[in-house]
């Protein structure tokens, strides 16, 4: 995990110390090294101290140390091939003995995008990325972000400077509109121009149904199975609320054998808090509780909104939690967090699903997009506190059974996630997780509840605090 940036100058301008800049604004998602390649020089240390040659050309890394070691950017055996990249590649073995002409010099599961690339072979990859590929003969840079969108990447172009990076803030001092890349889709960068086109579509083959519910249960534990597995770290922390998405992911990786901490964050006394309680007693498990206080509230919300980078009141009030749950974890020595984003969407976990007339169309439409209304704002909470959220659920193997579940499996008799339940009880949850219903974080940890005291206290609504707080973030 970690930070990218990179930016082209279409009219020979000198672009060393713009690009510096942008990776300096977002240094916090990735505090272990950095590196730049300009024109055709790559230097690599501290990033403050790098002495940047002129060039017109550049992408830059700043590095979170989970998987491999190593600076990027990465060379292909040529050299003529230069690699950014934010993300996991979960099959690194496979496709290093599946491209056995290529000599792999790094144990970084990055170096398995490079090789795929030159081979045409993308789909090959099985994680996630937003990755960046610098040209040096043809003097281009193609950029490509995953068919979930599970790590952002954004782009700008001023007329005579295009540029990219993982966070818009890095943007700032290049641009004033900025574009989100759209999951499946690439743009190349070169002195012809600027074109963006999509490269991949979620695969929506469902000729094989599983109108069996006892089959359904089974593969989808299967697939949930290989996904937390493929996720493990040495330890991992699991955001954890004691409702059914984050205490299957939890009871797998327990069984799994992994070293678990579970993290709940709430005000004393809220739902989630209490509810997290009992059911980590009941799983035997130790459970770290992170108190905020009534007073934080407000100045979380204006942190949280710095760090979104965006006037959304809703997705600030959910950003607290994460936030406040992953500062905890970084200060505890974890860096990986599993999430169950990705539940809801899939098998029609919110509330509103249930006066839903075309039920399947709006599953397809959330998961579509939720890059930008769930994904976006959990990462950059995450990755401020230089802590990589892992999602199992939206897993390829994982989404693909999905689809094939047929709806009345996923809603049944008024009963949201019925499937999922089904698969807690089969792996022995505690009944109370399998059955319980759960407000949305917001509501459970009791956040909404006190921001919404505090916004008429200063005669506001949320949305005009809100957009009051990130002007004068912008504007500062």
């Amino acid at each position: 995990m970690c930070g990218i940036a990179g930016i082209f100058s279409f009219n020979n301008q000198n672009v060393s110390s713009k690009i510096k800049r942008m990776l300096i604004a977002i240094k916090h998602r990735g505090p272990d090294g950095s590196g730049i390649i300009i024109n055709d020089t790559p230097i690599y240390g501290e990033l403050e101290s790098l002495d940047l040659p002129n060039g017109v050309i550049g992408i830059g890394h700043n590095r979170l140390s989970i998987a491999g070691r190593g600076l990027q950017p990465i060379p292909n055996e040529n050299r003529d091939l230069w690699l950014v990249h934010n993300g996991e590649i979960y099959n690194y073995g496979e496709v290093k003995r599946v491209l056995k002409n290529h000599k792999f010099r790094t144990n970084m599961d990055s170096e398995a995008i490079l090789h795929a690339y030159e081979e045409g072979r993308i789909k090959l990859l099985d994680g996630n990325y937003a990755f960046a590929i610098y040209n040096l003969n043809k003097q281009e840079i193609e950029i490509y972000r995953d068919v979930i969108g599970i790590r952002p990447l954004f782009y700008c172009f001023n007329g005579s400077l295009f540029a990219f990076a993982s966070e818009r803030k890095a943007l700032r001092n290049v641009c004033d509109r900025h574009i989100r890349l759209l999951p499946g889709h690439k743009i190349n960068v070169s002195h012809d121009g600027i074109s963006v086109e999509r490269f991949e579509d979620i695969d929506l083959d469902k000729k094989e149904m599983l109108n069996n519910p006892d089959i359904a249960e089974k593969e989808l534990l299967e697939k949930l199975s290989i996904a937390v597995n493929k996720r493990l770290y040495s330890e991992i922390g699991i955001l954890f609320s004691g409702g059914i998405d984050s205490s299957i992911i939890a009871k797998i990786a327990i069984d799994l054998g992994a070293k678990v901490k579970l993290i709940t964050v709430g005000l004393e006394g809220s739902t989630d808090l209490l509810r997290a309680r009992k059911i980590a007693s009941l799983m035997g498990m130790e459970l770290d509780e992170v108190l905020i206080k009534r007073n934080e509230v407000l100045d979380l919300f204006k942190r949280v909104i710095r760090i979104i980078d965006e006037p959304d009141p809703m997705k600030a009030m959910i950003g607290i939690p994460i936030y406040v749950a992953t500062k905890h974890a970084y200060e505890s020595g974890l860096r990986v967090i599993f999430t169950g984003q990705g539940a809801d969407e899939l098998f029609g976990g919110y509330m509103k699903y249930l006066h839903e007339k075309n039920l399947e169309t709006r599953l397809m439409i959330d998961l579509l997009n939720i890059y930008k209304t769930n994904l976006e704002r959990d990462d950059h909470c995450s990755m401020s506190n230089s802590v990589e959220l892992r999602v199992p659920y939206l897993d390829k193997g994982v989404i693909n059974i999905a689809l094939k579940v047929p709806i009345q499996f996923k809603i049944r008799n008024g009963v949201r996630k019925w499937i999922l339940r089904r698969v807690g009880e089969r792996i022995g949850l505690p009944k109370e997780s399998v059955i319980a219903d759960k407000k949305a974080i917001q509501y459970g940890t009791r956040v909404a509840y006190i921001l919404k005291k505090e916004a008429r206290k200063l005669g506001k609504n949320l949305s005009t605090l809100a957009e009051e707080i990130y002007r004068e973030n912008y504007d500062a």
